[in-house]
């Protein structure tokens, strides 16, 4: 059977067609499951002892109306409607049981992340939903039966960036720029992700991601002290990957000599201890309300946010980057919208330092080469875009580039065999 990859690049419009269809099949089956497992009566009764009493009705789409509603479902949630009698709404978030999801003890780790850097962002003056309850999948005190948040509706829609003028793209900047300011000012110890704490209000640190075994494990990563050491089990996941031959089969030494070059290369040292400052991980337009005049009414979807040192946290938002400079040219200088912002922070706000992490994206190019493998579209061009940003070079060719990494490594010699390989860079990472 043909390849997706094989299809899309085609453009053949009845091949197009089928994948399409077969896409709106398979994800129209898993918000039906998710659908079946929710208890809409306990979930009203939840909400309605949540506001003293107040009734409340459940707006529950179909799997059919919801699949290509971005209302409803986004990215890997899905959102029900709870609209009380006052007119209050709430939304109602569970995570969609895709075939990829992630483990049930890593997904309720997302939840209550989120569920608690919601809370932790009430504090400062960062537009975003009230939450209200969260609870877990798999916990058989959840009445509900899936894992949930409950949080406010805000005003406003998702906003589309390339369908702004230029006066309400720097109406957006300055408002953003406020943002970065307002995280600035409050400074983590540790990397890791919020989670709460033993008390009803009190938020800790936890880890920042999680690890797989073989046997499907999941095993907590941090939280770091040292940005380091998490840069380092970042690469050492994949190398994890490549030795039990889920990535990379084809073509491991390439991917190995990209792992060489992020542990010779980690991102800047002076910044390898406290403090660390919230990140976003998801700054696309969708994920920033708007009203008609570009006023933002609330940032949302902090699902992922991790606390990262300050050059990663305050890097330029994904939705001011230039895709075809990235991907296409390699390249990761400021786009136009990028050096406006810039100017703001710099300029109008006062903050050249915020405006000197901006214009860079070495954590942005880093991360992206722990995900990418050789198979991948742009695998060259990313690597390149990276290479370039840290090295202050202006051209990368792969090919030289190859042959000099494999002169330069310390891995041995490739007929030694692949744990060799995999030995010289868990010695290297040590």
């Amino acid at each position: 059977m043909e390849d997706i990859q094989s299809i899309l690049t085609s453009r053949d419009a009845i091949k197009l067609s089928y994948l399409s269809t077969l896409r709106r099949t398979a994800g129209e089956a898993v918000i039906s499951k998710l659908l079946g497992s929710i208890n809409c009566d306990a979930l009203c009764a939840r909400a309605t002892a949540l506001r003293d009493g107040l009734c409340c009705a459940l707006t529950l789409p179909s799997a059919e109306k919801a699949y290509a509603n971005s209302d409803i479902v986004g990215g890997r949630n899905y959102h029900a409607t709870i609209t009380f009698d006052d007119g209050k709404i709430w939304l109602a978030r569970f995570r969609l049981p895709n075939h990829n999801a992630p483990a049930t003890e890593e997904g309720n780790f997302d939840r209550r992340s989120e569920f608690t850097t919601y809370r932790f962002l009430a504090t400062t003056s960062i537009p975003v939903p009230e939450v209200h309850d969260y609870a877990d999948d798999g916990d058989v005190s959840n009445a509900v039966g899936a894992g949930y948040i409950l949080l406010e509706k805000l005003p406003g829609k998702p906003m589309t960036w390339y369908a702004a003028t230029e006066e309400q793209k720097e109406t957006f900047s300055r408002q953003l720029a406020d943002i970065y300011i307002e995280l600035d000012r409050h400074p983590f110890e540790k990397l890791g992700r919020l989670q709460p704490g033993l008390n009803a209000d009190s938020i800790e640190i936890g880890p920042a991601f999680f690890n797989y075994d073989p046997a499907g494990k999941a095993s907590p990563c941090g939280p770091f002290e040292q940005s380091s050491d998490y840069y380092r089990i970042l690469v050492d996941r994949g190398l994890n990957l490549m030795k039990t031959r889920e990535i990379a089969t084809s073509t491991p030494v390439d991917l190995y000599l990209v792992y060489q070059a992020l542990l010779d290369h980690l991102p800047p040292q002076s910044e390898n201890s406290s403090p660390f400052f919230l990140r976003h991980m998801d700054t696309r337009d969708v994920n920033f309300l708007v009203d008609e005049e570009y006023t933002i009414t609330g940032v949302i979807d902090w699902e992922l946010a991790i606390l990262a040192p300050k050059s990663s946290a305050f890097q330029s938002p994904l939705l001011m980057f230039n895709p075809g400079h990235i991907v296409e040219k390699g390249l990761l200088t400021p786009s136009e919208e990028e050096s406006r912002f810039c100017r703001i922070l710099s300029e109008e706000k006062g903050r050249g330092d915020l405006s000197a992490l901006t214009a860079q994206k070495l954590h942005f190019g880093f991360e992206q080469c722990t995900d990418i493998v050789p198979s991948d579209c742009f695998f060259v061009e990313t690597v390149g875009s990276w290479w370039k940003a840290m090295t202050g070079t202006e051209t990368f060719d792969w090919e030289s580039w190859r042959k000099e990494a494999l002169e330069n490594t310390v891995m041995g010699v490739w007929s030694e065999g692949w744990t060799n390989c995999c030995c010289s860079l868990e010695t290297r990472r040590q």
